[in-house]
Protein backbone atom coordinates (compact mmCIF):
# COMPACT_ATOMS: atom_id res chain seq x y z
CA UNK A 1 0.00 0.00 0.00
CA UNK A 2 1.30 3.61 -1.01
CA UNK A 3 -0.43 6.94 0.60
CA UNK A 4 0.76 10.01 -0.39
CA UNK A 5 -0.70 13.57 0.07
CA UNK A 6 -1.01 16.78 -1.88
CA UNK A 7 0.46 18.37 1.44
CA UNK A 8 3.58 19.64 1.77
CA UNK A 9 5.82 18.38 -1.71
CA UNK A 10 2.52 19.68 -3.57
CA UNK A 11 2.33 23.14 -1.26
CA UNK A 12 -1.54 22.26 -1.28
CA UNK A 13 -2.10 21.73 2.85
CA UNK A 14 -4.92 23.48 2.88
CA UNK A 15 -6.73 21.43 0.25
CA UNK A 16 -6.20 18.06 2.68
CA UNK A 17 -6.21 15.83 -0.41
CA UNK A 18 -3.95 12.99 -0.64
CA UNK A 19 -4.33 9.40 -2.58
CA UNK A 20 -3.96 5.88 -1.96
CA UNK A 21 -2.94 3.04 -4.37
CA UNK A 22 -3.24 -0.96 -3.52
CA UNK A 23 -4.50 -4.31 -4.05
CA UNK A 24 -7.95 -3.33 -5.47
CA UNK A 25 -9.53 -6.03 -2.57
CA UNK A 26 -8.46 -3.63 0.07
CA UNK A 27 -9.38 -0.43 -1.68
CA UNK A 28 -12.56 -1.87 -1.74
CA UNK A 29 -12.65 -2.65 1.75
CA UNK A 30 -11.88 1.09 2.30
CA UNK A 31 -14.70 2.06 -0.01
CA UNK A 32 -17.14 1.23 2.54
CA UNK A 33 -15.50 3.15 4.86
CA UNK A 34 -15.11 6.49 3.18
CA UNK A 35 -18.13 9.09 3.17
CA UNK A 36 -19.91 9.49 -0.39
CA UNK A 37 -18.92 12.80 -1.96
CA UNK A 38 -15.53 13.31 0.21
CA UNK A 39 -13.73 14.63 -2.19
CA UNK A 40 -15.30 17.95 -3.67
CA UNK A 41 -14.67 19.32 -7.56
CA UNK A 42 -12.84 21.83 -6.96
CA UNK A 43 -10.21 19.87 -5.01
CA UNK A 44 -10.15 17.07 -7.54
CA UNK A 45 -9.64 20.00 -10.72
CA UNK A 46 -6.44 21.71 -7.79
CA UNK A 47 -4.98 17.46 -7.93
CA UNK A 48 -5.59 16.87 -11.34
CA UNK A 49 -3.54 20.10 -12.43
CA UNK A 50 -1.00 19.94 -9.64
CA UNK A 51 0.35 17.00 -11.08
CA UNK A 52 0.74 18.50 -14.91
CA UNK A 53 3.80 19.98 -13.01
CA UNK A 54 5.72 17.56 -11.49
CA UNK A 55 8.59 19.01 -12.57
CA UNK A 56 7.99 21.84 -9.72
CA UNK A 57 7.49 19.67 -7.55
CA UNK A 58 10.70 17.58 -7.92
CA UNK A 59 12.70 21.10 -7.80
CA UNK A 60 10.77 22.08 -4.59
CA UNK A 61 11.58 18.73 -3.11
CA UNK A 62 15.32 18.96 -4.09
CA UNK A 63 15.56 22.58 -2.59
CA UNK A 64 14.19 21.44 0.55
CA UNK A 65 16.57 18.39 1.29
CA UNK A 66 19.76 21.15 0.17
CA UNK A 67 18.52 23.49 2.67
CA UNK A 68 17.60 20.88 4.95
CA UNK A 69 20.53 19.91 5.01
CA UNK A 70 22.35 23.26 5.83
CA UNK A 71 20.23 24.06 8.76
CA UNK A 72 21.50 20.44 10.07
CA UNK A 73 25.08 21.46 8.77
CA UNK A 74 24.71 24.37 11.02
CA UNK A 75 22.68 23.37 14.06
CA UNK A 76 26.07 20.97 14.76
CA UNK A 77 27.71 23.33 15.83
CA UNK A 78 25.14 24.71 18.42
CA UNK A 79 24.21 23.24 22.40
CA UNK A 80 21.29 21.33 20.51
CA UNK A 81 20.84 17.23 19.96
CA UNK A 82 19.57 17.14 16.50
CA UNK A 83 17.54 14.18 15.48
CA UNK A 84 17.58 12.90 11.93
CA UNK A 85 14.83 13.55 9.32
CA UNK A 86 13.66 12.54 6.09
CA UNK A 87 10.84 15.14 6.38
CA UNK A 88 10.34 19.02 5.81
CA UNK A 89 11.56 19.67 9.15
CA UNK A 90 13.79 19.15 11.70
CA UNK A 91 13.52 17.89 15.26
CA UNK A 92 16.12 19.49 17.51
CA UNK A 93 16.66 19.15 21.81
CA UNK A 94 18.04 22.22 23.21
CA UNK A 95 21.04 20.97 25.59
CA UNK A 96 21.50 23.70 28.59
CA UNK A 97 17.87 24.92 28.35
CA UNK A 98 14.88 24.03 28.51
CA UNK A 99 12.95 23.94 25.39
CA UNK A 100 10.29 25.83 26.35
CA UNK A 101 12.87 28.19 27.69
CA UNK A 102 14.02 28.54 23.86
CA UNK A 103 10.71 28.25 21.99
CA UNK A 104 9.93 31.61 24.49
CA UNK A 105 13.02 32.96 23.38
CA UNK A 106 12.54 32.54 20.02
CA UNK A 107 9.00 33.73 20.45
CA UNK A 108 10.30 36.68 21.79
CA UNK A 109 11.97 37.57 18.86
CA UNK A 110 9.56 36.83 16.16
CA UNK A 111 10.77 33.57 15.22
CA UNK A 112 7.77 30.67 15.97
CA UNK A 113 8.70 27.21 15.92
CA UNK A 114 6.26 24.71 17.40
CA UNK A 115 7.32 23.46 21.08
CA UNK A 116 6.71 19.38 20.86
CA UNK A 117 7.57 18.72 25.20
CA UNK A 118 4.07 17.76 25.32
CA UNK A 119 4.32 15.11 23.14
CA UNK A 120 5.43 11.59 24.56
CA UNK A 121 8.72 11.18 24.54
CA UNK A 122 9.14 14.70 23.68
CA UNK A 123 10.17 16.02 26.63
CA UNK A 124 12.14 19.49 25.58
CA UNK A 125 11.89 18.89 22.15
CA UNK A 126 11.45 21.91 19.16
CA UNK A 127 10.04 21.16 15.96
CA UNK A 128 11.25 23.87 13.37
CA UNK A 129 9.78 23.46 9.56
CA UNK A 130 12.45 23.97 6.48
CA UNK A 131 11.93 27.42 5.03
CA UNK A 132 13.79 29.76 2.73
CA UNK A 133 17.66 29.94 3.27
CA UNK A 134 16.94 33.71 4.83
CA UNK A 135 13.76 32.15 7.19
CA UNK A 136 16.68 29.83 8.30
CA UNK A 137 19.50 32.00 8.70
CA UNK A 138 16.56 34.27 10.98
CA UNK A 139 15.88 31.03 13.04
CA UNK A 140 19.63 30.27 13.82
CA UNK A 141 20.78 34.33 14.63
CA UNK A 142 18.03 33.84 17.02
CA UNK A 143 18.45 30.05 18.34
CA UNK A 144 21.89 31.14 18.60
CA UNK A 145 21.33 34.21 21.13
CA UNK A 146 18.53 32.19 23.00
CA UNK A 147 21.16 29.44 23.45
CA UNK A 148 24.29 31.69 24.86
Amino acid sequence: VVTRTFSKTWSMAAARLGYLIGPRWLVAELDKVVLPYHLDTAKQIAGTLAVQFQGDMEERVRTIVAERQRLVNALASLDVDVFESGANFILLRPRSKSGRTVWQGLLDRSVLIRDCSSWPRLADCLRVTIGTQEQDDIFLNALTEVLS
